[in-house]
């Protein structure tokens, strides 16, 4: 009616076009409610932080979890990477060089950890905590520009509403995942480039803003591209207007779809390639129907998991933040959840609409409760930990829907709001079983007072100023509640001691530097014992520690087959004080300890110390890259986990390399063993260190002690693989001041330090209670002699480094026989090339996992030289869309004006006249 009665006012007395007012003032005039749908977000954020006292409000910070041990160290070494002008092809910091690229593309790429280039190194964690803050107000702020723009609406409501999904349940649990933020708050843009590309024909901001989507996070960025598939699909069925309109419309979705993947390619395509590469990749589609959360796998298992589901629509409820039991996070305020069902009660919403948008929602929820379609929201692979990752789109269409039913609120009736009331009571009695209390007691509350309010409008009691206040105030002190929740349900720690003794650490490192100040080649260094699992990330080192979900599998099997820790499905490897062998071989230089002591002195010596901190040297180091026999690779590693003995894979590693045909080990066998006398505890030796066992008594806790004999003087080493057991003890002739406590969750070959010739040497262990399980306990001892004939033979023959960058090396060596090159250079199929006198050279990697290639005898110049697989055709695919989507753009916006056409895309339908109808709704 009100359309209609201005189309003839235009008809009657046309009107001077309006003079369009420029500037500062009248761009602020016309944006204060996005800017404010900003800031307010970020002050209530900020304020959630404070009251948890975290720095600059105090002495916390938000480091916890994945934040704690990846993604702040990633920081700390991309920060330091663009300050210093370094390759963001590969790095050394972590995990003996890791291939940088895909690391970024996953970790690092999101626009904002680029700022971090400005801020002083001292105030980064304060910048990450701040850039959080941002990140949750950019939600809010997207999304009143995309409710702005579709519903052609610019009052406080837009604050209101962009609030709501600013401090949905997704943030508040997993902002500590931060890099997936970005790409998150950004989705309400790409959302609405969909939307004006469908219904206006405008493609630049559904392009652009996928595009940046995808670089920010791919792996998020999956999740946008299938909700893009799902906004089409449900466009499509609303808005049906013949077979000919939907494939026209289908081909610009593609078209420009495909454009914003293109511009990608030069960062997608190393990250696919490189994701080949790790543990994931072997996951595997269900082959039955099978679900995540109800009980059993049926449909009154279904039906049990969509009722926790809805149950976690409640306000206040604790977020999930890693738990792989967990619900899925999509609570997203009261006032959503109220209106969200009006929308659906609604008379002025047309019954097909309500339909599709239900079973848009409908289907993502169970897309968290069927395995098979879990697992291809996740990009064809199972989640570890942190389930549900695509939850937040939920969210979003509950906020949009609820907006929606906002916007017709002069259109909605008491009936109306009694239906609401009565949806809204079934989903908080269905909760009772499944929350907690207070948050059922608080959603009722604050359900109840929006229902009246809205009762209350719908009578005409109250204008709509009042109603919009109270919704406001309504959202504000739930989002300042859940903001605190979130927060405390996250948790923070202390500033204080990150990175461990952080000044004399600092202080040590510096101290190293200063001695390789001149020092071309690649050489290492790690921690005796670390604090997160990317310890050189974090301290600026390069080091073999890695804790990264871009893991080469290849690594980690290499390193637990070689005695170090490792985890397959844990993507990652770490070092832990090791052996001679061990060190020589990865071309460790330097260890530092901060507990100022260290067990294994054969090969390393107190450099330097510093506040309890030592510096030790290797004194057996050998610079990156030297010759070894060719027999070398013959050396094969074992993909069974745990399933074998590392001591005899160094045994055979040593052997076939320096040529050196006996055992730099010699194993121990157990002479006595003694454990808690149950006969409900029978121990079975199956082998040389392999034992089974069985305790049906769960009221004692069973204990297990091997016992050797030490037969000559020397070093002695251990290897504990026990079920369910994380620490074992390490004693020599049972002196309680000489037992060491080894940390074997992820076993690995530990020193247990000098003994005497007829030690007693012990090995003691606390076996769980009520179980059957195997353990795998080896102790043997380093033949020196052997070790020093072996080291002799491949430290006579290395590549002194001329030339070392991020991601390239030259050298010079001097063979003196053929044989085999080896360095400890972690190899990926088609990134490096390897060059010898100018002429590539086929790589033959070591255990599949460390760059080496055959060498004839004589002088040689070596280079190696890396760019991620994919790299390169990417960059060409990016060229080519990029000038695609120029050519597009200078055709629609330059061309086709300067013939006197309008631009496409800024062709806007006429709407439909309005129907004049009645409306019962009185004028204010």
């Amino acid at each position: 009616m009100l359309m209609t009665a201005l189309q003839t006012k235009a008809k009657k007395l046309p009107e001077k076009p309006a003079v369009e007012q420029k500037g500062f003032k009248a761009f602020l005039k016309k944006n204060i409610y996005i800017i404010i749908a900003f800031f307010l977000p970020f002050v209530l954020m900020t304020i959630g932080f404070a009251i948890m006292e975290v720095s600059p409000f105090g002495d916390k910070q938000i480091l916890v979890t994945d934040l704690w041990h990846q993604y702040y160290p990633f920081l700390v070494d991309f920060q330091d990477k663009l300050k210093h002008g370094e390759s963001l092809f590969w790095s050394w910091t972590q995990g003996g060089g890791v291939n940088y690229f895909s690391l970024m593309s996953y970790y690092l790429a999101g626009p904002m950890n680029f700022l971090c280039v400005f801020i002083p190194s001292q105030w980064l964690r304060e910048f990450l905590m701040f850039s959080v803050c941002a990140k949750v107000a950019f939600a809010g702020c997207f999304t009143a520009i995309f409710l702005r723009s579709v519903f052609k609406k610019n009052d406080f409501s837009l604050v209101v509403f962009g609030t709501t999904f600013s401090f949905c349940a997704f943030f508040m649990g997993y902002y500590w995942n931060t890099i997936w933020l970005d790409t998150v708050c950004i989705t309400p843009l790409v959302a609405l480039g969909i939307v004006k590309l469908l219904t206006e024909g405008k493609f630049r901001l559904f392009t652009i803003t996928l595009a940046v989507s995808l670089l920010s996070n791919y792996y998020i960025g999956l999740f946008t591209c299938i909700f893009v598939l799902l906004i089409f699909i449900a466009y499509s069925i609303v808005k049906w207007d013949g077979f000919k309109s939907f494939f026209t419309k289908l081909a610009k979705t593609t078209l420009f779809s495909l454009l914003a993947i293109g511009m990608t390619a030069f960062f997608l395509l190393p990250a696919f390639f490189a994701l080949q590469n790790t543990h994931a990749t072997s996951s595997t589609f269900p082959s039955t129907y099978a679900i995540n959360i109800g009980s059993t796998n049926d449909l009154l298992g279904t039906l049990e998991a969509m009722k926790k589901i809805f149950s976690n629509l409640l306000t206040f409820i604790t977020p999930a933040t890693k738990e792989a039991d967990a619900l899925p996070n999509i609570a997203c305020g009261t006032v959503s959840l109220v209106l969200g069902i009006v929308f659906l009660t609604s008379k002025k919403i047309t019954l097909k609409e309500k339909i599709v948008d239900g079973c848009l929602v409908l289907f993502m929820m169970l897309s968290c409760v069927i395995r098979q379609l879990d697992y291809i929201w996740h990009g064809f692979h199972f989640t570890n930990m942190i389930p549900y990752r695509f939850s937040y789109l939920i969210s979003f269409v509950i906020v949009v829907m609820a907006y929606r039913a906002f916007m017709l609120i002069d259109f909605t009736t008491c009936w109306d709001v009694i239906l609401a009331v009565l949806f809204s009571a079934v989903i908080i009695l269905i909760a009772i079983d499944t929350q907690e209390t207070y948050a059922i007691v608080g959603t009722a509350v604050i359900a109840a007072l929006v229902c009246i309010v809205l009762f209350l409008y719908t009578k005409r009691i109250i204008p709509k100023q009042v109603l919009l206040i109270i919704l406001a105030v309504i959202v504000v002190g739930e989002s300042g509640a859940t903001a605190y929740i979130g927060v405390k349900t996250t948790t923070v720690t202390g500033t204080f001691d990150y990175p461990r003794g952080e000044e004399n650490t600092a202080s040590v490192i510096e101290y190293m530097d200063n001695l390789e100040k001149d020092t071309k080649e690649m050489w290492r260094a790690e921690m005796t014992s670390t604090q997160t699992l990317n310890d050189g990330s974090l301290n600026g080192y390069n080091g073999l520690s890695m804790f990264n979900s871009m893991a080469n599998e290849d690594m980690t099997v290499f390193f637990e087959n070689f005695g170090m820790m490792g985890w397959q499905s844990g993507n990652r490897y770490t070092y832990a004080e090791s052996s001679p062998v061990t060190n020589t071989f990865m071309n460790l230089k330097y260890l530092i300890s901060r507990e100022g002591t260290y067990k294994n002195s054969y090969d390393l010596t107190n450099t330097y110390q510093s506040g309890g901190i030592t510096l030790l040297k290797n004194e057996h180091y050998i610079p990156m890259g030297f010759m070894v026999n060719s027999d070398l690779l013959k050396w094969q590693v074992n993909k069974n986990e745990d399933q074998f003995n590392p001591f005899d894979q160094q045994n055979e590693f040593f052997k076939l390399a320096t040529g050196v045909n006996e055992n730099v080990y010699t194993q121990l066998e157990v002479v006595s063993q003694g454990h808690t006398d149950y006969s409900q505890f029978p121990v079975n030796k199956l082998s040389y260190g392999n034992y089974s066992y069985n305790c049906t008594d769960t009221t004692t806790t069973p204990h297990l002690k091997w016992n050797y004999t030490a037969p000559y003087s020397g070093y002695v080493y251990v290897y504990a693989d026990i079920d369910g057991k994380d620490d074992v003890s390490f004693m020599i002739n049972d002196d309680s001041t000489n037992t060491q406590t080894l940390g074997m969750g992820r076993p690995y070959i530990a020193c247990g330090g000098y003994v005497n010739e007829g030690d007693k040497i012990s090995v003691y262990a606390e076996l769980p209670q009520g179980q059957a399980g195997s353990a795998h306990v080896y102790v043997n001892m380093l033949d020196q002699n052997v070790y020093e004939q072996g080291y002799a033979q491949i430290s006579k023959d290395v590549m002194t480094t001329t030339e070392l960058t991020g991601s390239s090396m030259k050298g010079t060596i001097n063979a003196s026989e053929d044989g085999l090159f080896y360095t400890s250079v972690p190899y990926e199929e088609g990134g490096w090339t390897a060059y010898v006198d100018g002429r590539e050279a086929e790589i033959t990697p070591v255990g599949n996992a460390l760059i080496a290639f055959n060498l004839n005898k004589g002088e040689h110049s070596i280079e190696l030289v890396y760019y991620p697989k994919g790299f390169k055709p990417g960059a060409v695919a990016t060229a080519v869309c990029l000038a695609g989507f120029v050519a597009i753009c200078v055709y629609v916006y330059i061309i086709k004006k300067k013939k006197g056409g309008t631009a496409a895309e800024e062709i806007t339908p006429t709407p439909p006249p309005v129907k004049t109808q009645k409306s019962k709704s009185p004028k204010h």
